[in-house]
């Protein structure tokens, strides 16, 4: 990772004295506010995830509402955008048939991006791969014995405290 990625990192860090709830439930002394990065940091940040991967990887991509709507798009480069949202209701483009990367802003226990990936294939997508800006799993959802069934590539790494 680059000096102006860890920077922009750095930026939505907002670190707390001693450990607080944050809305994924979680207990922690840093949370990370992605609801700052500019349309410019996220295109960054996609590109530090994904920009690796061969451009036919995936056809489209969802985001989750809310905080993985704006990276999604991102991500996607071009390709269709559909949101997962609150309700557990797909909006936009059909996933049927398509190969999809399920998208969030950040990544604790996995467990909103599996829920997700039910979702896209019963309604007929295939789930190749999940993407975010942090993963804070610790290694959790990465790897051989990862939980997802799919890769997970993220910007940025960070354990919970």
């Amino acid at each position: 990772m680059d000096e102006t990625t860890k920077a922009v990192i750095e930026r939505i860090a907002v670190k707390y004295n001693q450990p607080t709830k944050i809305p994924s439930g979680d207990m922690t002394t840093v949370f990370y506010d992605c609801f700052q990065l500019s349309p410019s940091e996220l295109a960054r940040l996609a590109a530090d995830a994904v920009g690796d991967l061969d451009h036919d990887i995936f056809d489209m991509a969802v985001g989750l509402a809310y905080s993985g709507i704006l990276f999604a798009s991102a991500v996607a480069g071009g390709r269709k955008v559909a949101i997962l949202q609150k309700d557990g209701n797909l909006f936009g483009p059909d996933v049927k048939g398509r190969r999809v990367m399920i998208v969030d802003d950040v990544v604790h226990s996995g467990s909103r991006i599996r829920e997700a990936a039910r979702k896209v294939v019963a309604a007929g997508g295939a789930v190749v791969g999940f993407v975010c800006i942090i993963d804070r799993s610790s290694g959790a959802c990465t790897g051989a014995n990862s939980p997802l069934g799919a890769p997970l590539w993220s910007a940025f790494q960070a354990d919970m405290e």
